[in-house]
């Protein structure tokens, strides 16, 4: 990764811009896949779809530095960003895996891993990229936070599926993440879009960080 260059001073990108960036990324797969399929929801589309969108969006925030790389080797990943490795990696690192976005310091080491999913409903589907987060963040290094984020619908017999659906993201998503990362001393930050509200259905996009 090229360092970027000397004399131009740029903006931090603020978490919560990141955090936006997946979000609208997602909301913006859905809107293209719901056209170009005739009104198909997205849980029918590819994943890449969702990765690609969220990557631009990130690359759209101004006037700031930072690089983007998708499906990089996490081994390489954790030695650009000068992580302090003794022994062997985790096995729920994965690290001879790829992380779906890579999201760099200007400087060119990488700030955060961004893990992409499509279609989730419950905790157990991103377990395993939880596991990854919290194995990469326990390392010394320049990566200072992880995300996963996710589309998610739903349909329900009865009921406000908005309430229903917001209560299910907070109950089962984001309140035992933020009491596995509690023990772990890490911090939650998460942003939630309401994408499409329709009868007894309804879709979110989630992103959820963890940070040291």
């Amino acid at each position: 990764m090229k360092n970027h260059k000397k004399g131009k001073k740029m903006s931090k990108i603020s978490k919560d811009k990141i955090l936006q960036a997946c979000t609208k990324g997602i909301k913006k797969s859905f809107n293209e896949y719901l056209e170009w399929s005739a009104d198909e929801w997205l849980w029918n589309a590819p994943e890449y779809l969702l990765t690609v969108n969220i990557a631009k969006k990130l690359w759209m925030i101004k006037k700031t530095s930072k690089y983007i790389t998708l499906e990089d080797n996490l081994k390489k990943t954790l030695k650009s960003a000068d992580a302090k490795i003794k022994g062997q990696l985790k096995s729920s690192i994965r690290p001879d895996g790829r992380s779906d976005i890579i999201f760099w310091w200007g400087k060119g080491t990488p700030r955060g891993i961004i893990e992409v999913k499509n279609g989730i409903y419950r905790k157990e589907q991103i377990q395993e990229d939880l596991e990854r987060i919290y194995g990469i963040l326990e390392k010394e290094s320049d990566i200072e936070f992880g995300i996963s984020t996710f589309y998610i619908d739903r349909y329900y017999e009865s009921g406000n599926a908005k309430e229903k659906l917001e209560t299910r993201i907070q109950n089962e998503f984001i309140e035992p993440i933020e009491g596995e990362c509690k023990e772990k001393g890490f911090v939650v930050q998460y942003n939630t879009q309401n994408i499409i509200m329709e009868d007894n259905q309804g879709a979110y996009a989630v992103a959820i960080m963890i940070c040291k």
